[in-house]
């Protein structure tokens, strides 16, 4: 049983704009009602950073609903709001409902929002979730990273079986609130095998999310380096050599092993119709056009990537930071294969005139584009 201690800290509710657009969550700030997580999953890189075990004392931050819609009044309805620092419908929201007041703010403000969790708790907001995306955007995302009960039993022991969190997506759907499925993370040598990665796909599959995620396992210091060592030799027989060989003393897995096992990731996806990224028809309409425009162009870097189109890529990726820090430059867009949707989403003047000058300045780097007059 976690301690729960309440604390008003003042100061600003949100974390700062980020420097880039988060294409996993479409956000540009980030929120976390709770200081640490009764849920305390086995992987997750939180015990990494706490002395003591961080799902021991949970902090709610009881004034952050009033600092939150105060804080609102102060960004674009443009900008996506990501409850995922923590997860804001852990067992302390069944008190606090700090969740609950923050997302009737945005409802008042029509921000755009997207909540990743794992908890069943949040079909408690089912009805104000559905009014908020009838106005606006209101997406879901599940963490599941195995359908396996007996895995999922000793990895995330205290939250609600895979079963039950497939079911909650089904009940959302078909309230039509948008939904994801984020397999964070992806474990080498328990969930990525032969057996249990297919098995996880193609239950997220029968449910069609609009979208599934992934990311491998991180291991950000060598306490939790060692920690993830002892949970493979105790879940999976295996040396702790392995994970040393796998990661090294990097905080991610190897390149070779993220790029094989990206393709064949993408290629299941690709069998059972699954977005790897969120779709672009669900969140056109909500986001700025500059934050539209940089999705996309991560989005497609990031495919392009895994198709070993390195050189796009890198291209549509330093593209992306362009186009979301409001400097982009219509002649390097235009060498995209994206250039018709980014043209339409940015607004660029489709005139005959104006298109022949901006062609005319990709065959020609030296020569100045006028400003359009339209």
């Amino acid at each position: 049983m976690a301690y729960y201690v309440e604390e008003r800290p003042g100061g600003p509710a949100l974390a700062p704009r980020r420097p880039t657009i988060n294409e996993f969550f479409l956000s540009t700030y980030q929120v976390g009602p709770y200081v640490g997580c009764e849920f305390g999953c086995a992987y997750c890189d939180g015990w990494s950073f706490s002395q003591r075990p961080f799902n021991e004392v949970i902090r709610a931050n009881v004034d952050l609903p009033d600092r939150f819609a105060e804080q609102l009044s102060s960004i674009s309805r443009g900008d996506l709001v990501a409850f995922s620092l923590g997860d804001a419908y852990q067992p302390a929201e069944k008190t606090y409902r700090l969740t609950r007041q923050m997302l009737q703010a945005c409802q008042v403000a029509k921000q755009p929002v997207l909540i990743l969790t794992k908890s069943l708790a949040v079909m408690d907001d089912l009805t104000l979730l559905q009014r908020m995306n009838e106005q606006g955007l209101a997406i879901v995302v599940m963490s599941i990273p195995t359908v396996d009960p007996l895995l999922s039993e000793k990895l995330e022991g205290k939250v609600a079986p895979p079963s039950a969190r497939l079911e909650a997506l089904n009940t959302l759907k078909r309230a039509g609130i948008p939904t994801g499925v984020a397999m964070l993370p992806v474990i080498p040598y328990l969930t990525d095998t032969d057996r249990q990665l297919p098995m996880t796909l193609n239950a997220i599959a029968n449910v069609q999310p609009d979208f599934v995620l992934w990311e491998y396992l991180w291991q950000p210091n060598e306490r939790h380096r060692q920690r993830m060592a002892d949970l493979l030799s105790r879940l999976g027989n295996y040396p702790a050599s392995y994970y040393r060989e796998l990661y090294g003393k990097e905080m991610q897995p190897s390149l070779e092993y993220r790029r094989e096992m990206h393709r064949d990731i993408l290629g299941r996806f690709e069998e059972l119709d699954l977005n790897p990224r969120a779709p672009l028809a669900l969140y056109r309409d909500h986001l700025s056009p500059n934050n539209v425009a940089s999705l996309m162009l991560k989005h497609q870097a990031f495919i392009d990537q895994i198709k070993g189109r390195e050189l796009l890529a890198s291209r549509h990726s330093n593209l992306a930071e362009a186009v979301f820090n409001g400097k982009a430059d219509e002649p390097a867009l235009a060498v995209s294969p994206l250039w018709p949707m980014l043209r339409e989403v940015l607004k660029i003047s489709d005139s005959r005139e104006r298109l022949d000058q901006i062609l005319d300045k990709v065959r020609s780097p030296d020569s100045p584009v006028p400003p359009s007059n339209e």
